[in-house]
């Protein structure tokens, strides 16, 4: 018993657990229960027979977990992440027919091509290691798609780091003058990203290397354009529920978290022709 009632603390699927174990005892016993009867049982008078055994013999559930506890976790594990994947298919769904609608003006910073059918809108942090690490995976996307997929970066630094502002602020201000040198420092930012536990002198050294007019720059970080665009970007993230990062809203579909390649294609798939959502 104390076996079981530590399975059903830890596993929230137990009842599935159960009926594989019930799936087991049917194919194990049906043989014998067929050599031993006088008539051909039916399978559903085999399964009958079962319950009646499983109700007068529980223990018999106990030790088909015992014999192979590893089959079942796994089962129960694959279970899990097909309950999830269903979860999400569900809300993307959802969310196609009621999308989540991000704003993305004309002179925003745009990563591949600009009348690309597909727009995915990340809304990041530039001190969160988990933005860092999804950042490869969407240029895999871009190179994926080609002139199909275009990205947006914006903001939701969060409170607790204290350079993810600042480093935002950077960002806005050297694309009012150069937007190839935005994404650049972009880059250069989650490539030194453990070097802003130094503050904004880190943030600066990286701007020093940029080929921008940095009289200008220092005039730009000052400016309402770059205060109103960054703090739009944490209203829309809040708007859609969206606190911690990074987080992404795909032509309205949203997908949380730093996710691999495969995720962000099954979004995509569903939203390009078919001859064009074989991604390379």
């Amino acid at each position: 018993m104390l076996m079981m009632t530590s399975i059903r603390r830890t596993c929230p699927f137990l009842s599935f657990s159960l009926a594989v174990s019930l799936g087991i005892l049917i194919s194990s016993t049906e043989q014998a229960w067929a050599q031993t009867s006088d008539l051909q049982s039916s399978s559903t008078d085999i399964k009958a027979l079962v319950e009646e055994t499983l109700r007068q013999h529980p223990d018999l559930i106990l030790r088909a977990l015992e014999q192979d506890p590893v089959m079942i976790a796994d089962l129960v594990e694959r279970g899990t992440e097909i309950r999830k994947v269903k979860i999400e298919e569900a809300r993307w769904q959802n969310e196609m027919a009621n999308p989540k609608v991000a704003t993305v003006a004309e002179d925003r910073p745009i990563r591949g091509a600009r009348n690309a059918p597909i727009t995915v809108v990340e809304y990041s942090d530039f001190e969160c290691p988990y933005c860092r690490a999804v950042s490869p995976t969407l240029q895999e996307v871009l190179v994926a798609y080609g002139d199909k997929v275009r990205l947006v970066y914006k903001h939701n630094p969060l409170s607790f780091h204290a350079t993810a502002e600042p480093a935002a602020r950077y960002f806005e201000a050297i694309a009012l003058q150069n937007e190839d040198e935005a994404w650049r420092f972009h880059d250069l930012v989650f490539q030194q990203q453990r070097n802003l536990s130094r503050g904004v002198e880190a943030v600066q050294e990286i701007a020093a290397t940029l080929n921008i007019d940095h009289a200008r720059l220092e005039r730009d970080l000052q400016s309402d354009a770059v205060t109103q665009r960054i703090a739009a970007d944490r209203a829309e993230a809040e708007r859609f529920g969206f606190d911690g990062t990074p987080a992404f809203v795909i032509n309205g579909v949203s997908l949380v978290g730093n996710h691999p390649k495969r995720d962000f294609d099954r979004i995509i798939r569903k939203m390009l022709p078919e001859p064009q959502a074989l991604a390379r």
